[in-house]
């Protein structure tokens, strides 16, 4: 079978419309940014630096106050006649205390110091948060070795 042509209609061409440039099509230019786009991160040694330094105050009172309650009872014992090992409990908290201190105010130490390192280049938070827990470190040093100093001085005076 033979196949016939199928005829085409005639198109006509479609006139375009002009289209006139708008200002805000394109901009001239792109303004410069003002602002970096760098990420501020806050500084981690900072951060344990103050934790560190503020932390020897909370060991030291609680310490105390669990070796003042076992010097009452040591005192308890002593008097019901009991002396053998009765301040045993009190010279082993004051010990803990003062490990656990010379411990912290350490960690205090170096974490200040690599914090205030760390914030030296403008891009890492947190130099206040370092100089604070040196800050707190040194004052609690302080207190630490007057509590020291009072604390044996009061055991002299008890154990003699």
């Amino acid at each position: 079978m033979p196949v016939e042509p199928v005829p085409l209609l005639p198109v006509e061409p479609v006139p375009l419309l002009p289209v006139e440039p708008t200002q805000s099509a394109v901009p001239a230019r792109i303004a410069p940014q003002r602002r970096s786009a760098r990420v501020l991160t806050r500084s981690t040694a900072a951060t344990w630096a103050l934790v560190a330094g503020v932390a020897p105050l909370a060991v030291s009172v609680i310490g105390n106050l669990l070796s003042s309650q076992l010097g009452v009872a040591a005192l308890a014992r002593i008097e019901a006649g009991d002396v053998q090992g009765a301040w045993a409990p009190v010279l082993t908290v004051l010990a803990l205390v003062f490990v656990g201190n010379a411990a912290l105010l350490t960690v205090c130490a170096i974490m200040g110091v690599r914090g205030i390192r760390e914030t030296a280049n403008d891009v890492t938070r947190g130099r206040g948060l370092a100089i604070a827990g040196l800050a707190a470190g040194g004052v609690n040093l302080v207190l630490w070795v007057a509590g020291l100093v009072v604390t044996v001085g009061g055991l002299n005076l008890v154990l003699v």
